[in-house]
């Protein structure tokens, strides 16, 4: 409580400070974490959620924003909340934390252990815009773990900083607040922001309390309109209580009731990121960042009398450095981006099995990985536009059990590599067909290796990567917009978690196919209609499990939105999901019967006056019974449930 005092009351007074400042100040334009890929990359499927669409759903968690998109999947294991759930992109479902790259303005937050990218770190209210990057070419951009494609999170108005100072508070169903303080105070050369993040829930489940509290500041410094250095800072603190899932049985009599009363973990995470951008010609910019990361976690956990205990540890450093030329070679038609990505992780892990053997391991991983791209505009053919890309990938991990006079269990180096071709025909009446072809890659991950048992007898894994191909056709005009993208995917080493062996193992070739469907029409100018769809087939093509589902992926999923704006202050939506049937995790053989498909409505009501914007909305109003993630088990399996019915109240002051 002091410290949040201490903050506040530093925050109060960077907006005092912000008040001398003369009025007649020209805003600045600036980029304070800038993009690394352009808005439509050449031949695939990328989605632009931009800020208005992100302001009207402040009130979600930030992966419920995702799903209302096509090829995307997002289902959370403590319903309300991003915190142990991950994103899933195009046929990934239980290994989908591994192959979904997400990314905070260009800087990887999913780091190389087997957890996914915590979402919750990134408060919905301090984003501006999301790039979505579907399929193989991801991991041409972005390197290692974009498999089914990357999710690029921008902070900051890549345009313009205001002298502003933000409250928004919010109340919601299971005593669920959340606060948030922010300021941005710019002085000649100089930007400032600062951002107070909390957020607390007792959680629709018993022994489902959640805590989530963060602090950043970024400083921007402007040596001229095109060129900047800059530094942030962030601390956040997260504990979690994990109810965990519960007997598919339970689900209909007590859905709220626990296995788990006494489990739970901790998150903190420290980081200092800084970063410059240059321009060094017209046409050419040199980009650089420097990531240092600490993050510290507990877990603790009752099953059948054992008490499993958990400290990790894992400290990051990230270097990602591009040069950016638009006039390569004194050609105006080429465009050339060169970039490198280096990452070293040192990992600990102190913790006991389920023996009581007490195990402590370390490891060591580096990872180097130049790319190279160029962006081709046809001078031949007006609208017709080529980009080729390659990335390369250097591995190397180290790992050492620290209780058998430090013995090395193994170590591992290994090199891949990644690469796409894409194209894209603009016609003139605004229409476009695109297309690409993909490898991509990805390595193991530090606990996929050392975390199962003491790790005295661990093999290396192999490598996993994958073909992909693309083709696709957009039509906009004036008041509508239509889109439809077919794609189909080969996986070979799919890195996957045998319950059976309790070990983590390179799974049988497998295919990822689909067809997804986007449609937007302006009805009138009040009323706006939005929907989506995606159609799955995802499979084993080979070996023992051949012909059988991927887990936790729907064969069909469909979104959609009406949006009315009642006047110039008030504004009212509806928003619908169907998720269909899917297998269960580590259901391998197909051997259970589907979970049960689900739909959920949602509405909001929004009025804004002067400087204060209030929200009103209720979740699942039609209170459907669902659940997410049946995994294999007793009793028909387990599952987590999700709320039904909630209601929430979000007040927002902007001065």
């Amino acid at each position: 409580m002091i410290t949040r005092a201490f903050y506040l009351t530093f925050l109060l007074l960077l907006n005092y400070s912000s008040q001398s400042i003369s009025s007649e100040n020209e805003s600045l334009r600036i980029t304070i974490h800038p993009t690394i890929i352009n808005e439509n990359v050449v031949g695939s499927s990328t989605t632009i959620i931009n800020n208005k669409m992100i302001r009207e759903n402040s009130h979600l968690p930030l992966g419920s924003l995702l799903s209302r998109f096509s090829g995307i999947n997002f289902e959370n294991l403590y319903s309300g909340v991003d915190v142990k759930s991950s994103v899933k992109i195009r046929g990934f479902g239980e290994q989908a934390s591994r192959n979904v790259l997400v990314l905070l303005n260009g800087i990887r937050i999913s780091d190389m252990t087997i957890a996914g990218a915590n979402l919750s770190r990134v408060p919905i209210e301090s984003i501006y815009k999301i790039e979505i990057i579907k399929g193989g070419t991801a991991s041409v951009l972005f390197g290692d773990g974009a498999t089914a494609g990357a999710v690029n999170i921008i902070t900051k108005n890549p345009l313009y900083s205001e002298d502003m100072f933000k409250i928004t508070t919010s109340l919601k169903s299971f005593n669920t607040k959340k606060q948030i303080i922010s300021v941005t105070n710019k002085n000649d050369n100089i930007a400032l922001d600062a951002t107070i993040y909390d957020l607390s829930t007792d959680g629709y489940r018993d022994n489902s309390e959640y805590d989530n509290s963060s602090l950043s500041f970024n400083i921007t410094n402007f040596t001229d309109i095109n060129s900047r250095l800059w530094a942030e800072l962030k601390s956040s603190n997260e504990q979690t209580r994990l109810p965990g899932s519960i007997l598919l049985t339970d689900f209909y009599n007590k859905p709220t009731y626990t296995r788990f009363p006494k489990d739970f973990g901790s998150e903190k995470i420290k980081s200092l990121k800084i970063g410059n951008e240059a321009k060094l010609s017209n046409n050419a910019k040199f980009l650089s960042s420097l990531r240092l990361e600490k993050k510290d976690q507990y877990s603790s956990m009752l099953n059948y009398g054992i008490t499993y205990k958990s400290d990790t540890s894992l400290n990051t450093v990230h270097l990602n450095s591009q040069l950016i030329n638009s006039n390569l070679f004194s050609n105006k038609s080429l465009e050339g981006k060169f970039g490198i990505d280096v990452y070293n992780s040192n990992y600990k892990v102190d913790a006991n099995n389920w023996a009581y053997v007490q195990y402590i391991n370390k490891a060591e991983q580096l990872i180097i990985e130049p790319s190279l791209i160029f962006n081709i505009k046809n001078q031949l053919k007006k609208g017709l536009n080529f980009e080729v890309g390659a990335r390369s990938h250097h591995y190397n991990i180290n790992v050492n059990n620290m209780l058998s006079s430090k013995t090395k269990v193994l170590s591992n180096q290994e090199d891949k590599y990644a690469w796409s071709l894409g194209t894209d025909y603009n016609f003139a009446n605004d229409k476009k067909v695109f297309g690409h072809i993909s490898r991509s890659y990805r390595s193991p991950r530090l606990d996929e290796i050392i975390t199962v048992g003491p790790s005295t007898n661990i093999n290396p894994l192999k490598h996993q990567f994958s073909h992909d191909i693309e083709l696709g056709f957009e039509k906009k005009s004036s008041n509508d917009r239509f889109k439809i993208s077919a794609f189909r995917s080969l996986l070979k080493n799919q890195i996957f978690y045998n319950s059976t062996s309790f070990a983590n193992e390179n799974y049988d070739p497998s295919i990822h196919q689909g067809v997804e469907l986007e449609y937007d029409k302006e009805v009138n100018k009040k009323l706006n209609f939005t929907t989506n769809s995606t159609f799955m087939n995802s499979y084993v093509s080979k070996g023992t499990f051949k012909g059988n589902d991927t887990p936790y992926v729907p064969r069909i999923k469909t979104n959609a939105s009406l949006n009315y704006n009642i006047n110039k202050t008030a504004n009212a939506s509806l928003t619908y999901k169907y998720f269909g049937k899917t297998r269960s995790g580590n259901d391998d053989g197909n051997v259970l019967e589907k979970s049960k498909s689900y739909q959920v409505s949602d509405i909001k009501l929004s009025y804004k006056f002067k400087n204060i914007t209030v929200n009103s909305f209720i979740n699942n109003f039609l209170d459907e019974k669902y659940y997410t993630n049946l995994i294999k088990g007793a009793a028909g399996g387990y599952v987590y449930p999700q709320a039904g019915r909630t209601f929430g109240f979000e007040i927002q002051a902007d001065f």
